[in-house]
C-alpha cells in the first residue's frame, strides 16, 4: 500500500503561503462571483451596483448609492478594489487546484465568506469537519484523500468577543443562500442546524462541547441561537489557527484547529460511530492522514496535545488508535506507527 499522503512541490507550497497571506489581509470578503461595478439610470438618474451571480446561480445586484455621491463613490471604489484582489486570488487558487490543493462549493465560501465579514472568526468561531481537514491538508501542503461534503460545522468554545449580539440566521442570509432552521427531532427543542428548503443536503450546523459525556442542546446568547452541544469537542478548539478556505468564487479567511488536536479528536469519534459506519473510515483516514505527516515533520505537538486531552478523551483516542495504527502500518509509515506506540503504549496494536 502506498503511503496515504504526498507533498505538493515546493512552488506550489510557496504560492499557497503568498495566497494565504494576501486572502487573510483582505478588508472583507465577496459573496459570490466578483462581479464588477457599473452604473444603472432609474427615472432619469444614475446609481452605482455590484452586479454578481450568487453561490445558487442567480445574477444579483448590490445597491452602492447615487453616482456621483462622495460616500458612493468610495464604496465603489473600495469595491473595485475588492473585485481586483478577489480575481487575482481566484487565478492563483486555479493554479493550485490543478496541482491538487482542495477548493470549497461556492455555498460553503459563501456562507463561510458572510461569517467572516461579520467578524465571526475572529471573534473565535472555527471551522470543523471536514471541510477543516481539506483546509489542513492545504495547509500542510499535502495532498491525500479528500471527502465531499455539504455539511458546514461551525463550532465555538467560549464566548465569542463580539462588540454586541448578533442573529446567526441573520448573518446566512448575508450569503444570499436560502438557509432556514431545521427543526429538531424532539420538536420542543430549539434548531441548531440550518439548510434550504427540499431535498439539498447542503445544511450548517452550529457546535459547541458538552459539559458531560452526552449530546445536549445549549444557547449560544452571543449569536442569538442554538447549538448542538457535543462530548469530547473543548480540546478540538483549544488555540485555533488562521487559515484560508480556497473557493472557486472566493477566497475566505477562517480558524480551523491545530493539526496535532484534529488527529486526536478524530481518534476519539471513530469510537463514537458505529463500527459499520463510513463515518468512523473517514475518521480513521483523516486521523492517520494528518498524524502520519505531523509524525514526520512535527511529532512533539503531537505527544503534548495527547496528554492535554481529558482521562476519558484519552482512553478513547487509544480505543480509536488501533485502526489508526493498522492504516499506518499498511502504508509503511513505521516513524508514525512507532511514534503511535511511544504516546499510546503498546495497546495501539489490534
Amino acid at each position: 500500500m502506498p503511503s496515504i499522503f504526498s507533498r505538493h512541490p515546493l512552488v506550489l507550497q510557496t504560492a499557497y503561503s503568498d495566497l494565504k497571506r494576501q486572502a487573510l489581509e483582505q478588508p472583507f470578503v465577496l459573496v459570490g462571483t466578483a462581479g464588477s461595478v457599473g452604473a444603472r439610470e432609474v427615472k432619469g438618474r444614475r446609481f452605482l451596483y455590484r452586479q454578481f451571480y450568487d453561490a445558487e446561480g442567480k445574477k444579483q445586484a448590490e445597491y452602492v448609492g447615487p453616482e456621483g455621491d462622495a460616500a458612493a463613490e468610495r464604496r465603489a471604489s473600495h469595491l473595485r478594489e475588492q473585485i481586483a484582489v478577489t480575481n487575482a486570488l481566484l487565478r492563483d487558487g486555479r493554479l493550485l487546484a490543478q496541482g491538487g490543493y482542495v477548493r470549497a462549493d461556492p455555498r460553503t465560501t459563501a456562507v463561510l465568506g458572510a461569517m467572516a465579514n461579520r467578524g465571526l472568526f475572529r471573534a473565535g468561531a472555527v471551522l470543523v469537519g471536514s471541510h477543516a481537514y481539506a483546509v489542513l491538508l492545504n495547509d500542510l501542503g499535502i495532498r491525500a484523500a479528500a471527502f465531499a461534503t455539504e455539511d458546514v460545522d461551525i463550532a465555538r468554545g467560549a464566548r465569542l468577543e463580539l462588540a454586541a449580539q448578533q442573529d446567526f440566521a441573520e448573518v446566512l442570509a448575508e450569503s444570499l443562500v436560502p438557509l432556514y432552521p431545521v427543526p429538531a427531532l424532539d420538536r420542543k427543542l430549539p434548531a441548531t442546524s440550518y439548510k434550504p428548503k427540499g431535498g439539498s443536503r447542503f445544511r450548517v450546523d452550529l457546535l459547541v462541547p458538552a459539559r458531560g459525556t452526552e449530546v445536549q442542546t445549549r444557547a449560544v446568547p452571543e449569536l442569538a441561537a442554538h447549538a448542538t452541544a457535543l462530548p469530547f469537542l473543548g480540546p478540538l478548539l483549544e488555540a485555533p489557527i488562521e487559515a484560508v478556505v480556497l473557493g472557486r468564487e472566493s477566497v475566505v479567511p477562517v480558524r480551523v484547529p491545530r493539526p496535532e488536536a484534529f488527529a486526536w479528536h478524530k481518534m476519539v469519534v471513530s469510537q463514537e460511530r458505529a463500527t459499520t459506519s463510513d463515518k468512523r473510515a473517514k475518521d480513521v483516514l483523516q486521523a492517520s492522514v494528518v498524524f502520519a505527516f505531523l509524525a514526520e515533520d512535527a511529532p512533539e505537538p503531537l505527544e503534548g496535545a495527547f496528554r492535554a486531552l481529558p482521562s476519558s478523551a484519552r482512553t478513547r483516542a487509544r480505543a480509536g488508535a488501533v485502526r489508526v495504527r493498522a492504516q499506518l502500518e499498511a502504508a509503511s509509515h513505521e516513524r508514525a506507527v512507532e511514534l503511535l506506540d511511544g504516546i499510546v503504549g503498546r495497546r495501539s496494536r489490534a
